[in-house]
């Protein structure tokens, strides 16, 4: 009798999940198509791919066995092991089960659940239009990156830099007469003393300037044309010769002591605009190579610039009168960031380097002698640390050596100290 023995045979074990492509959808940064592999119901997604569009630091072992890297931050380090299915993230250690973590011969996948449960990225899948859509109330450095971008595309809003197409200048009229302010005080008290007080007022443009007059009068008093003010002024800053003109009662900064007012002609090329701007200084350092510098001044983005293969960037920081805080951040490719700041102090008696003021004043002092003033005023901005000054005034009542020349400098060694 013949016995046959039969060997059974089976086929080579499939694996039961399916490597396919879907949408991977972020809010606020975009979408990308990446692969995913489909667990009956589960979705499990590249970490790896992921997290580079995402911007999170990773790095992928050669043998295709764990991830490492850190998460947003770099002290939030964490580590993807496939070798005994755990992840260690924050001090604490994850640990998966068969199946929820799968490598092929090109990636490694992990169940879509454990982005949400342990980085805060919760993943949704919608199986009808092979689309996973990704929420998440952390910053992610994508976010801030896009975020950041479009700052830096609307800088010339953020300074407040605008272009205007045409420039209205003012008009000048001949005569207009604006506003009277008037005033009339009578008293009366016993036995018969009285007493009344005028005050008038006038504003008006003539001549295209402007003419002012406070008038007074005191029954109890002489009346005193020295107590009374009025003058007339032309202002044209478009003029950088002679921007302002004052005839009349004139204000002389005087080294000479005076007690009266002086009645005369002053003019100066110094504009009546409040200067805000003082110019620019270089400033140049090193960072990490590729890393992106936003230069802030009082909170607010100027400019920005990305550090070349040796790390080394530069700007032109502009400078305005008063304290400026200028502050530099440091953003590195995968959410680094830091930051350096410093303080700033450009006092209102500098001029910008290369510009010139003169101021002329010349008149009659109301004294009983009828003395005259004259006084000449220069300044020229020789850099951005240094105002030199200098002038001659003439006062008649002086005597022997009515005049008196003068020098005076302006000096800023270094940013929190200034000599005059």
């Amino acid at each position: 009798m013949l016995a046959c023995f039969i060997q059974p045979s089976f086929a080579q074990e499939e694996p039961d999940y399916e490597e396919i492509s879907v949408y991977f959808q972020v809010q606020n940064i975009g979408s990308i198509e990446i692969p995913a592999v489909i667990r009956n119901q589960d979705i499990l997604l590249p970490v790896a791919d992921i997290f580079q569009f995402l911007r999170i630091r990773n790095k992928l072992s050669n043998n295709l066995d764990s991830i490492t890297g850190f998460f947003i931050s770099p002290e939030s380090t964490y580590q993807i092991v496939k070798s005994n299915n755990q992840i260690h993230f924050l001090g604490k250690t994850y640990s998966l089960k068969p199946g929820e973590f799968v490598r092929t011969e090109t990636n490694l996948y992990l169940l879509s659940k454990y982005l949400g449960e342990v980085f805060g990225l919760d993943c949704k899948f919608n199986q009808r239009s092979m689309t996973v859509v990704m929420s998440t109330k952390l910053e992610l450095p994508a976010m801030r990156e896009r975020r950041q971008e479009e700052m830096r595309q609307n800088i010339s809003k953020l300074n407040g830099e605008i272009k205007a197409d045409s420039v209205i200048r003012r008009n000048f009229p001949m005569f207009h007469f604006g506003m009277a302010d008037w005033s009339v005080i009578a008293t009366h008290t016993l036995p018969g003393n009285s007493d009344t007080r005028l005050n008038l007022a006038l504003g008006s443009i003539l001549g295209g300037g402007e003419f002012n007059a406070y008038l007074n009068y005191d029954s109890k008093e002489v009346f005193s044309e020295k107590q009374q003010n009025y003058y007339w002024k032309f202002v044209n800053n478009f003029n950088p010769y002679i921007r302002q003109t004052t005839i009349g009662k004139i204000n002389v900064e005087a080294i000479s002591s005076l007690y009266n007012p002086v009645l005369g002609i002053k003019f100066t090329n110094t504009p009546t605009i409040f200067r805000r701007s003082f110019g620019s200084y270089p400033l140049s350092d090193y960072t990490n190579p590729g890393w992106i510098v936003e230069l802030y001044v009082n909170n607010v983005l100027v400019d920005y610039a990305k550090a070349d293969g040796s790390g080394f960037f530069s700007f032109q920081v502009p400078l305005v009168y008063g304290n400026s805080n200028v502050k530099l951040k440091f953003y590195g490719p995968w959410g680094e960031e830091r930051s350096r700041e410093q303080q700033i102090t450009i006092p209102f008696n500098f001029l910008p380097p290369g510009e010139f003021e003169y101021t002329m004043s010349a008149g009659m002092v109301e004294d009983d002698k009828q003395s005259m003033l004259a006084r000449g005023e220069m300044h020229y901005g020789l850099n951005s640390i240094t105002t030199l000054g200098a002038g001659v005034e003439y006062f008649s009542n002086l005597g022997t050596e009515p005049i008196m020349p003068f020098v005076n400098l302006a000096l800023r060694p270094i940013s929190n100290m200034m000599v005059s």
